[in-house]
């Protein structure tokens, strides 16, 4: 009996162990990437929180006194004082940057870890670049590309308290709605804050500390509000623009050159008259570039037409993503890039160059 004991003891011991490990492996994650939780119950069972903000310089908080000012900044300390619910931030955001460049960085990303919200914050850079339709068209790819990525993410999209071009507005309200998105409208909000526009930002355009509170806590009220209305996450639904999937390339590999060298990983040319061009196939171009202090302009002909005059001058070097053009028809086409040695910079005695990587083309 005492030799059956004791070996009974062992096999006991081992069972319960495999029997707790195996139910340490069903149980539920309490904190972590499980993307079966969405962001309202994350939220209601106090978890962390991972979002993610693809925007321009509002969107990165650009005219805040301070980092801790920035939107985001305040409604992570607004989440945690109150809530005691910590937000960690992810970002795709560039000053001066339009949806399709969004979409083309968020394109090339390699790592995309989990997400429970996604801001969105574009539409005062593009009404410069292109017209409401190539704006509704790549917003929306944009959208249905964040959303591929991560399925289960809330989606916010935010009106931007500087943009004055109505259709533009009215586009994002309508993708919103579309796409089951919260939609900030931070215009009405501004104009009934009491404040004028002067106080609540730093140049007329980019919101200052105060003006970033009223983002943070309209975002704040917007998201308690789905709570207890009970609002679901949304699943993808069809496209409304016909052209709205798109997938973006580079191409690196120029036809002709002509003025232009190698250097620094950019075809550059400071020569009036210097030319490159690259043939591709593709209803919709862009270009890679560095605009910097020293940036000049540069004139853009697509298949012997002349169709836009860039502007690579920026008080900081940066590489940029510009939107050229969209709707070309069919088949195969040439765009030829000529430096025209004018430059937008306050010196004009400085040399200006043009710096080209690649086209961007679907």
């Amino acid at each position: 009996m005492k030799k059956n004991a004791k070996s009974f003891i062992p096999f006991a011991a081992i069972a319960t162990i495999l029997l707790i490990s195996y139910a340490l492996q069903k149980a539920p994650k309490t904190y972590g990437s499980d993307d079966s939780v969405n962001v309202y119950q994350r939220f209601q069972t106090g978890q962390p929180i991972q979002y993610l903000v693809i925007g321009d310089s509002i969107g990165r908080g650009s005219g805040a006194e301070n980092p801790n000012l920035t939107w985001f900044k305040q409604l992570e300390n607004k989440m945690i004082e109150t809530n005691d619910i910590p937000l960690h931030g992810d970002y795709v955001v560039q000053s001066g940057s339009t949806a399709f460049e969004g979409l083309f960085k968020l394109s090339q990303r390699r790592q995309h870890d989990h997400k429970d919200l996604i801001f969105f914050i574009f539409g005062e850079n593009d009404r410069k670049y292109m017209n409401v339709d190539d704006f509704t068209m790549t917003y929306e790819a944009l959208i249905r590309k964040a959303k591929r990525l991560h399925p289960n993410a809330e989606l916010f999209t935010i009106t931007e308290s500087s943009l004055k071009y109505e259709e533009f507005a009215s586009a994002i309200g309508l993708l919103s709605k579309h796409y089951g998105a919260t939609n900030v409208d931070m215009r009405p909000i501004f104009k009934d804050s009491g404040y004028t526009e002067k106080q609540l930002t730093k140049d007329m355009v980019h919101p200052n500390g105060l003006g970033y509170k009223l983002y943070a806590n309209a975002i704040y009220e917007r998201f308690l509000d789905n709570i207890k209305r009970g609002k679901t996450v949304a699943n993808l639904p069809s496209k409304l623009h016909a052209h709205s999937d798109i997938k973006l390339s580079e191409i690196d590999h120029y036809e002709k050159m002509n003025g232009f060298r190698p250097r620094g990983g950019y075809f550059t040319s400071s020569e009036k008259g210097s030319v490159i061009e690259y043939n591709f196939n593709g209803s919709i171009l862009g270009v890679k570039l560095l605009r910097s202090p020293d940036g000049g302009e540069v004139k853009v002909w697509i298949d012997g037409n002349e169709t836009t005059t860039l502007n690579t001058w920026w008080p900081f070097a940066r590489e940029r993503y510009l939107f050229v053009t969209n709707g070309l028809p069919p088949g195969s086409h040439t765009v030829r890039f000529e430096v025209t040695g004018r430059t937008k910079a306050m010196d004009l005695t400085i040399i200006p160059y043009v710096r080209i990587a690649s086209i961007i083309t679907n």
